[in-house]
């Protein structure tokens, strides 16, 4: 073999050295980002399972009672996943329970809003056991069920952490009486509120009008009431020259009732609130609310007379100027209700209601009154420590049913729609409730007090409207908490 010879086979030598090298190296690194994506996936699994609740296997069934006419059920429970992103997330959901706890939930429907109660009282008369959990209606019923020792003080049921950030303290310390939280809402509770909802295309029209996206405005925190005002007053189109008709375009439309209802808390009015003694009054025409309160009537009921709104009454069923029909700007419309909106060829946003002016940043940003009910946890069970982890597991286990609930809402991906999805979250956020939505029985019909006094039809005003009201809803007010007291001093 010559030099030159001998010098290649040393090149070769080497080169299948080298190779050999980089081979293990690639090797190890492989082996290595394998190990890295087993413990990363291994951290993911422990960072998604329960860490206030121990896992255990009761063996036991969890009765969940719901109103047919307040949730839907089946975005509670399912008795299988059908195919459908709603129904796999809701049954998944119930799967990890099982696998978590050994409890299965089983389902009861409790009726309509004006027949719960009894069937309900009677269950925990009986103790049969029947109901561990009931989602209750917003108002009906909900005062007596209180008052008349058929619910749980939820700070007492052991397997309950209240500490946790899915629940909703904030939510249920204002429907606290005398500490006690009766109610109870968490994540498990879906989006069951009022919002804007947006024609993008007619939008898209308007936006050399104001320097901001609406999107932007609500971020920004200048999603103000005069804000949502001036954009509505730029649409009015009387098409068949005949006046204010419903074949003509608006800036709004809607029930001026439920949803209506939902601008005061928006604006940071609460219809009862504790007062300087740490009584719960009506507090519309408090010292703190009177000017803020006048103030909101006299801009709604202008809104309501002006050409650029058409909005139905508690007497109208259905809304004359549908949203679908591409001639409504803005849309009163119940986060459960967009799902209408899927089958109609119509690009649509959602908003929260707005604030009252820019300074509520600072104090309570954003507040959307819900409508769902809340959880009811009956003095009656079979086992209080299991219904209380299961109640905790429940609301642990329950963000992928929010965002499937989101993207049902949608009809898209939230990933699709970002600031959509945002909205939402921003929504969610703001859930808020009032002592006087919910002990309404109570309150001497304040409830609707807004809609009341600002349709231009129904000739109510609010300073004698307010009166009946406060006459008799302050001393109703003030006997059903003395009867819960007095239940209290009793245990």
């Amino acid at each position: 073999m010559n030099k030159y010879s001998k010098f290649l086979c040393l090149i070769l030598a080497v080169v299948l050295l080298l190779s050999a090298l980089v081979a293990c190296e690639s090797a190890d690194e492989e082996t290595t980002t394998d190990a890295a994506v087993e413990s990363t996936e291994t951290e993911t699994e422990k960072e998604a399972t329960p860490t206030a609740v121990d896992k255990k296997d009761y063996g036991a069934e969890f009765y969940l009672s719901i109103l047919d006419d307040v949730n839907p059920p089946k975005y509670y429970w399912v008795e299988e996943g059908e195919g459908d992103a709603m129904s796999e997330a809701v049954f998944a959901r119930q799967q990890k329970v099982i696998d978590w706890l050994g409890v299965e939930i089983v389902f009861s429907n409790a009726g309509d809003h004006n027949n719960y109660i009894t069937p309900f009282k009677t269950a925990v008369k009986n103790k049969d056991g029947s109901v561990d959990t009931l989602l209750s209606h917003v108002n009906t019923g909900v005062a007596g069920l209180v008052s008349e020792s058929y619910l749980r003080n939820i700070d007492d049921m052991p397997g309950i952490n209240l500490d946790e950030d899915y629940w909703n303290m904030d939510f249920m310390d204002s429907l606290a009486i005398a500490g006690n939280h009766y109610l109870g809402f968490s994540n498990f509770n879906l989006l069951y509120t009022h919002v804007l909802a947006f024609n993008k295309t007619m939008m898209d029209q308007y936006a050399d009008s104001f320097d901001a996206s609406v999107y932007d405005m609500v971020r920004d925190y200048t999603w103000t009431l005069d804000q949502m005002i001036e954009i509505i007053n730029l649409v009015y189109i009387d098409t068949t020259a005949d006046g204010k008709t419903t074949d003509d375009t608006f800036g709004l439309a809607g029930r001026q009732w439920v949803p209506w209802v939902g601008f005061m808390q928006a604006c940071d009015i609460k219809l009862v609130d504790l007062d300087d003694a740490g009584m719960y009054k009506i507090s519309v025409m408090s010292d703190k609310n009177k000017d803020k309160t006048s103030a909101l009537v006299d801009k709604l009921t202008e809104l309501s007379k002006s050409n650029s709104a058409y909005l139905d009454y508690q007497t109208t069923s259905v809304t004359s100027v549908p949203f679908t029909s591409g001639r409504v700007l803005m849309f009163l419309e119940s986060t459960y209700g967009l799902v209408s909106f899927l089958d109609h060829d119509i690009s649509f946003g959602v908003l929260p209601y707005p604030m009252w002016d820019e300074a509520q940043k600072d104090t309570c940003g954003y507040r959307s009154l819900q409508w769902g009910g809340y959880i009811c946890i009956p003095t009656f069970l079979t086992n209080d420590v299991m219904v209380g982890e299961t109640l905790d597991v429940l609301a642990f286990y329950s963000d992928d049913v929010t965002i499937t609930f989101y993207e049902k809402m949608l009809g898209k991906q939230v990933a699709d729609v970002p600031d959509d999805k945002q909205m939402l979250d921003i929504i969610w956020d703001s859930v808020c409730t009032d002592f006087g939505q919910t002990f309404s029985d109570e309150a001497g019909g304040i409830l609707y007090i807004l809609p009341k006094v600002t349709w231009p039809e129904s000739g109510q005003l609010l300073t004698s409207t307010l009166a009946k009201s406060e006459s008799t809803g302050n001393t109703a007010l003030s006997k059903f908490v003395k009867r819960i007291e007095k239940i209290n001093r009793k245990k």
